[in-house]
C-alpha cells in the first residue's frame, strides 16, 4: 500500500516535472524562431546599407572625377570642352 502511494507520488512529480519542461521548450522553440526572423531581416537591412554605400561610393567618384567638371561646365555654365568650337 504504502509502494502504490510513492509510486503514484512519483509519477505525478514526473508528469508536472515533464510538462514543465515541454513548456520551456516550446517556449525555447518560439524564442528561436523570432530570433532567426530577426536575423533575417537585419541581413536584408545589412544588404540594403553596403549596396547603399557601394551607390554613394559611386557617385562620391564621379563627383571628384574630371567627366563631372566636363559636364557641370558644358550643361550649367554653357561651356563645351577644351578645343570645342562653336558656330552659331
Amino acid at each position: 500500500m504504502k509502494n502504490e502511494k510513492v509510486v503514484k507520488l512519483i509519477s505525478i512529480i514526473c508528469a508536472i516535472v515533464m510538462f514543465a519542461l515541454i513548456c520551456v521548450l516550446i517556449f525555447q522553440f518560439t524564442k528561436i524562431s523570432n530570433l532567426k526572423n530577426k536575423e533575417n531581416q537585419l541581413k536584408g537591412h545589412l544588404s540594403s546599407l553596403e549596396q547603399q554605400i557601394i551607390d554613394y561610393t559611386n557617385e562620391n567618384n564621379y563627383l571628384q572625377s574630371k567627366e563631372y567638371l566636363e559636364d557641370y561646365a558644358r550643361e550649367v555654365l554653357g561651356w563645351g570642352k577644351e578645343n570645342e568650337m562653336y558656330f552659331k
